[in-house]
C-alpha cells in the first residue's frame, strides 16, 4: 500500500514532463517556464518533508499516509482546472504539501517493518514506484492529452490519489510493538523514545561527537541536523535531484526538438528511462544487501558517476545515433533516476528507525533545493544558447559534485 501511495502521489509530480508540449502550446510557455512547473511542487514539498518526517515518527505511518494522499488528491485535481500559468504554479505548489508526506512516511514504514538485512532491497522496491509512476505518466499522459486534453491527465492523477487514501483507511495498519523489525528495546515496549545512537538499534552513533552521542536526545529535527553526514548526504542528493528532475522535465522536449520525435514517441523513450530506474533501484539495493554486506556508499558513488556519464553522452551525441541514445537513456535511468532507494536506506539507517522519518525529511528538504533550481536552470541554458549541449554539461557537473560530497560521508557498519 505504501508503494501504491508513492506511485500515485509522484504521478502528480511527474506528469508535467510528458504533458510539456501540450502545456507549452496551451499557455505559450518557454523552456524555463516548463521547468518552473516541475519546480513548483518543491516550494511546499521541501519544508513539508521536515514536518512530515517528524510527524510520521509520532503519529505513525497510517495517519501520515492518509493525510498525504488526501491533500495530493485535492491539490492535483485543482490543477486540472487552472485557467492560467500563474494559477497552475500556485496549485502545483499546494499539491506539494501532500507529496511531502509520502516520502518520509514510506521510508519510515520500511524501517519498522523490515530487518536491516532486507532494507536496501525493500527501499529500492518501494522507490521503484516513482519510476513506475513516471513510466505510467510517459506512456499514458500524451495519448490522454491528444484524446481528451491535457487537463484529463491531472484529473486521472487526482482520482487515483483519492483511491489510495480510501485503501489506506480501510487496510493499512502500523505494526504492533512485537512485530517491529528493529531493536529489542522497542519490541519490549520501552516507554521512552530511543536516541539516534542507542545500541539496541544495532546502529553506531551518527555525529562522531561522543558528547553529543551520549546525550539523551529525542529523535527529531534538532537531533538529525547535528549530523555532519546527514547534511553531506542532503547536499549530494540536492545535486542528484538537479539532474534527475531536469531530465524528467526536459527529456520529451529535447527528443522532440533535437531528434524530431513525436510527443508520444518521446514519451515512450522517457518511459524506458523510468523503467531503467525502476529496475536499478531494487537491483542496487539487492547488491548492497547481499554482495556488499550492507554497504551503501560505494554503490551510491557508482550511480552518481553513471549519471554524469549519461549526461555527457547526451551532450556529445548527434541525431541519428539511435543505439547510443538508448544506451544513454538506460544509464540515465539507472544512475540519475535510480539513486533514491540506496540513498533513502543510508539516511534512514544513519539516524536509526526511531528517527528515520526525521532524517529522511531533513535530507529530502535539502535535496528539493535541487528540484527547485535544476529544471528552470536547464531550461534557461537551452533558451540562452539555443541548444541542449550546455544544459547537459551542467548536469555532468552536478553529478560530479554529488559524487565528491558522497565521498566524504562516513558510513558506519552495523554492529
Amino acid at each position: 500500500m505504501v508503494w501504491s501511495a508513492y506511485l500515485v502521489v509522484f504521478l502528480s509530480r511527474l506528469c508535467v514532463g510528458p504533458l510539456a508540449p501540450f502545456l507549452k502550446s496551451s499557455f505559450h510557455l518557454d523552456n524555463a517556464q516548463i521547468g518552473g512547473l516541475i519546480s513548483a511542487t518543491a516550494v511546499a514539498y521541501a519544508p513539508t518533508l521536515i514536518f512530515a518526517g517528524w510527524l510520521a515518527d509520532r503519529i505513525g505511518v497510517r495517519r501520515a499516509l492518509i493525510i498525504g494522499s488526501a491533500i495530493t488528491g485535492v491539490g492535483i485535481g485543482a490543477v486540472a482546472l487552472a485557467p492560467s500559468y500563474p494559477v497552475m504554479l500556485l496549485l502545483l505548489a499546494f499539491s506539494g504539501f501532500g507529496c511531502g508526506f509520502i516520502y518520509p512516511t514510506a521510508v519510515k514504514a520500511i524501517m519498522v517493518w523490515f530487518p536491516a538485512r532486507e532494507r536496501g532491497t525493500a527501499v529500492g522496491v518501494n522507490q521503484s514506484a516513482v519510476n513506475i509512476s513516471g513510466m505510467l505518466g510517459a506512456a499514458v499522459m500524451p495519448a490522454l492529452a491528444i484524446a481528451f486534453g491535457w487537463r484529463s491527465g491531472f484529473l486521472l492523477a487526482s482520482v487515483m490519489a483519492f483511491a489510495i487514501c480510501g485503501v489506506a483507511i480501510a487496510f493499512y495498519r502500523d505494526p504492533r510493538p512485537d512485530e517491529r523489525a528493529w531493536g529489542p528495546g522497542v519490541a519490549a515496549g520501552a516507554g521512552r523514545p530511543l536516541t539516534m545512537s542507542e545500541p539496541e538499534q544495532g546502529l553506531p552513533a551518527v555525529t562522531g561527537d561522543e558528547a553529543v552521542d551520549r546525550a539523551a536526545l529525542k529523535p527529531g529535527f534538532l537531533t538529525v541536523i547535528r549530523s555532519r553526514d546527514i547534511l553531506l548526504m542532503g547536499l549530494a542528493a540536492m545535486f542528484l535531484c538537479m539532474v534527475e528532475f531536469s531530465a524528467l522535465a526536459h527529456l520529451v522536449l529535447f527528443l522532440h526538438a533535437s531528434w524530431a520525435y513525436t510527443a508520444v514517441a518521446a514519451g515512450g523513450l522517457l518511459a524506458f528511462c523510468q523503467a531503467a530506474g525502476a529496475f536499478g533501484k531494487p537491483l542496487s539495493g539487492l547488491i548492497s544487501d547481499r554482495l556488499l554486506g550492507g554497504r551503501r556508499k560505494a554503490p551510491l558513488l557508482a550511480l552518481a558517476l553513471l549519471s554524469g556519464l549519461a549526461c555527457a553522452i547526451l551532450a556529445l551525441m548527434h541525431p541519428g545515433q539511435t543505439a547510443l541514445l538508448w544506451t544513454a537513456l538506460a544509464l540515465l535511468g539507472v544512475g540519475a533516476v535510480g539513486w533514491g532507494g540506496l540513498f533513502s536506506t543510508l539516511a534512514g539507517e544513519t539516524a536509526g528507525p526511531a528517527a528515520a522519518g526525521a532524517a529522511v525529511g531533513v535530507t529530502g528538504a535539502i535535496d528539493n533545493i535541487g528540484i527547485f533550481i535544476g529544471p528552470p536552470l536547464f531550461g534557461f541554458l537551452v533558451d540562452r544558447y539555443g541548444t541542449y549541449g550546455p544544459a547537459w554539461w551542467a548536469m555532468v557537473g552536478a553529478s560530479l559534485a554529488a559524487a565528491v560530497l558522497l565521498a566524504f560521508v562516513r558510513e558506519r557498519r552495523r554492529a
